[in-house]
């Protein structure tokens, strides 16, 4: 049977065995990413990772994928065309929507796999809220692709600001959709940050928008990307993914 839940009649879905079981929610987004990779940039890493991830998932978990939700908070990428937005409340109000679906039809778990750094905190809030209001078990996953050794590799620059359109994420398209990566138009690109102390995406962090940094959009150096470094990223990230799926398809909550 597919792991599409959405290619299943009404009448498969409601004869399925839900528990143990989980529901994936992938989440994209349609944002810029400089001149030289789609907007739909993470949304195909989205896809590519669950994709990968379900090569290695034994054919007896029970897992199955929502469609991938391809807009979603974007909104520190705005002013670049093309960028589409969703508001943090109408975000969280679809992705309520849809949990109570899901807890409707029986399922007793969720699973929102993220490709988008900007919707992590309000997914990491509505989890919880969603856990109280449905009694649904929810989970969240943002698969890194980078070991530690693979992240020491980088240059130090590419370490602290490669996080938008850089030699990770070009190398993900790279290997997944490599038609739609333009690398005649990749240039490396960092900001003059004025701190050593303050983040873009740690703690303590400033709250930023990409126009505030970076004139063309991203944030790295796409120019040392590769087919090859992006694949064992994905497959990295695709193991790292399985290995969730397949926990949470069984995990429960311990009572006393």
């Amino acid at each position: 049977m597919t792991r599409a839940l959405t290619h299943l009649t009404w009448s498969q879905v409601d004869n399925l065995a839900k528990d143990p079981g989980v529901l994936i929610q992938p989440i994209g987004a349609v944002e810029q990413h400089g001149h030289h990779l789609p907007l739909l940039t993470d949304t195909l890493i989205a896809d590519a990772t669950v994709e990968r991830a379900l090569k290695y998932l034994d054919d007896s978990v029970p897992a199955w994928v929502l469609p991938t939700l391809p807009v979603s908070k974007s909104n520190e990428h705005s002013g670049y065309a093309g960028t589409l937005v969703l508001r943090a409340e109408t975000l969280m109000a679809v992705l309520r929507d849809v949990a109570s679906s899901v807890a409707s039809a029986g399922f007793k778990r969720l699973l929102f796999v993220n490709a988008h750094g900007g919707n992590k905190a309000l997914l990491e809030m509505l989890t919880r809220d969603l856990r109280a209001e449905l009694g649904l078990l929810c989970f969240l996953a943002s698969p890194t692709p980078l070991t530690e050794a693979d992240q020491a590799a980088l240059p130090l620059q590419e370490q602290r600001f490669g996080i938008h359109g850089g030699t990770v994420e070009t190398s993900f398209v790279l290997a997944s959709n490599p038609e739609l990566v333009q690398l005649d138009k990749a240039e490396p690109f960092y900001p003059a940050f004025p701190s050593e102390d303050l983040h873009l995406t740690a703690q303590p962090q400033v709250a930023w928008l990409t126009r505030d940094w970076s004139p063309v959009g991203h944030f790295g150096d796409p120019t040392a990307s590769s087919a090859e470094q992006g694949e064992k990223y994905l497959d990295q990230a695709g193991r790292q993914l399985a290995a969730t799926i397949n926990e949470v398809a069984y995990f429960e909550v311990a009572h006393g």
